[in-house]
């Protein structure tokens, strides 16, 4: 590593060279290099130790696409169980009150025939 001597050295030498105009310009663009270096040793240490790579955004976004696919056809199927169960439930409740009307009808008849003057 360096020392402050040097360090000053470096930056004495980069305002000669370079100027003060264009300084901020390079210190930026090699800020965005190691930036981006670090980043590489970060998914390289990983990839080491895990066997793995970091998903990229269109992994992720792939993987997003496929599982709400996947979240809408489950979706859709429990709808249309939900529409067959109703569906035989309204059937039943009418089976029921046409046993009941049915009952109701001979009951009343029942009522009529032992009601009838003899």
């Amino acid at each position: 590593m360096f020392g402050w001597g040097e360090l000053g050295i470096i930056i004495v030498l980069a305002i000669i060279l370079l100027g003060p105009d264009k300084l901020p310009e390079i210190a930026r663009t090699a800020g965005k290099i190691y930036a981006e270096y670090q980043n590489a040793k970060r998914k390289l240490e990983l990839e080491l130790l895990y066997g793995y790579e970091i998903p990229t955004k269109e992994n992720l976004e792939e993987l997003t696409r496929k599982k709400l696919d996947a979240l809408k056809e489950d979706v859709v199927s429990q709808l249309q169980v939900e529409d067959l169960n109703t569906g035989k439930l309204n059937k039943l409740k009418r089976r029921k009150r046409e046993e009941e009307r049915r009952e109701d009808r001979k009951e009343e008849g029942e009522k009529n025939v032992h009601n009838r003057p003899e």
